[in-house]
């Protein structure tokens, strides 16, 4: 039993006795191991070969596997390895688990995760692409915490990625150890000494009063409708999208909708949003105002985009659909004064203690939220109405 390195190349090979597959070498050949040099035949890569395996099985059979990509100490690591099996299949006993690579296993961990939420789902695709990469070829039980230190590394200094999107592959990677660990592949994890990289807390991009003037003044039909949705209702775009006609209870003035936790909430609009609701769905039928079909990521991605560079083309920068949600709780707080329980019951978010009591019990003073934004945003000349309610919508 032994390793050896196996070239690719007869020029570098050597020579033996003339049909004697295992005889007395009689000429030697060149003692490279992969290296580049003078002596190389013209044309070869490098490396020029790969580290084998040989070994003879229980039934006498001679074995030779090659690894590409290892080293010599790996390669004999793998060597000791099937030497203890052998060992221990000649005295009864089982064979030692054997532990697949990152790549190899990442196949099965994609497999348990199908029941996954499509964006849940689409974020590890992501994430283990990249994993797969740069650590596919290691063992599960040979990556090191150092190795994922050089992986973050190399993805913020060759990848140019920032280190938002470096902790949500670790995340990706500790999680798939986790399952690894839950099944018996492996017995630890490498994850557990990775502190996350510090992110810089970025400002949430807002409009301003001119900018939302000129989206009112420019905007027509569809994607005048909806920015008009989420700038007074708050709903992400996916729950915008997912709008049905059935949600919308124009005479009562309300938006029910799904929020991405599964709870249901429920949103006031003013007379001004359901006047345009109501105009739009005379002139067009369906049993949805915007989209038909399933809402799927994509979906959400494909008109995020369409957004950003409609916002863009109006010279609005550096803004999305998701921001008109953080303008419409920006001016309901910070430029209204409206409570936070308030606001967080009509966006969904269940920070608060207190949320859940009040989500269904201050619909008044939701509704009192509501227009006193939208003549905020309308700017009508009549303002007393948002400031003497203040206290009521607390």
């Amino acid at each position: 039993m032994g390793v050896r390195f196996r070239k690719y190349f007869p020029q570098c090979k050597g020579k033996r006795n003339a049909g004697d597959k295992y005889g007395k070498v009689v000429e030697k050949g060149i003692e490279c191991e992969g290296k580049r040099g003078k002596h190389c035949p013209e044309g070869v890569s490098l490396p020029c070969g790969a580290w084998a395996i040989d070994y003879r099985e229980t039934d006498g059979r001679w074995v030779s596997k090659v690894f590409p990509g290892i080293s010599r100490t790996e390669a004999r690591e793998r060597l000791e390895d099937i030497r203890s099996n052998i060992r221990r299949g000649m005295i009864g006993l089982p064979q030692t688990r054997k532990t697949p690579s990152l790549k190899d296993y990442t196949k099965k961990y994609l497999e348990f995760s199908k029941g996954d939420k499509e964006n849940t789902l689409l974020a590890k695709k992501r994430a283990i692409n990249v994993l797969a990469q740069y650590l596919g070829d290691y063992r599960l039980d040979k990556i090191t915490t150092f190795i994922i230190e050089k992986f973050r590394i190399e993805r913020r200094e060759k990848d140019k990625v920032k280190d938002s999107v470096i902790n949500q592959d670790i995340a990706i990677l500790t999680h798939l150890y986790n399952t690894a660990i839950k099944e018996g592949v492996i017995d630890k994890t490498p994850c557990q000494n990775v502190k996350r990289l510090k992110t810089a807390q970025t400002k949430d991009r807002i409009l301003s009063q001119p900018e939302i003037a000129l989206l009112l003044e420019k905007l027509q039909g569809k994607d005048r409708l909806m920015i008009l949705v989420g700038l007074f209702t708050g709903l992400r775009l996916g729950g915008v999208l997912g709008l049905s006609w059935a949600n919308i209870d124009l005479n009562k003035g309300l938006i029910t909708s799904n929020h991405k936790t599964g709870k249901i909430i429920s949103i006031p609009i003013s007379d001004y949003l359901a006047g345009e609701l109501l105009k739009w769905k005379e002139a067009n039928t369906g049993d949805r105002p915007f989209t038909n079909g399933k809402i799927t990521q994509n979906t959400i991605i494909r008109h995020s985009e369409y957004f950003s560079k409609l916002f863009n083309g109006l010279g609005i920068q550096n803004f999305t659909f998701h921001n008109l949600r953080h303008t419409f709780a920006s001016i309901l707080q910070a430029e209204l004064g409206i409570g936070a329980i308030v606001v967080q019951g009509m966006t969904g978010h269940s920070s608060l203690g207190m949320l859940q009591k009040y989500s269904h019990t201050g619909m008044d003073s939701k509704k009192i939220a509501i227009n006193a934004l939208t003549e905020h945003v309308l700017n009508q000349k009549d303002k007393s109405t948002p400031k003497t309610v203040f206290a009521i919508a607390q």
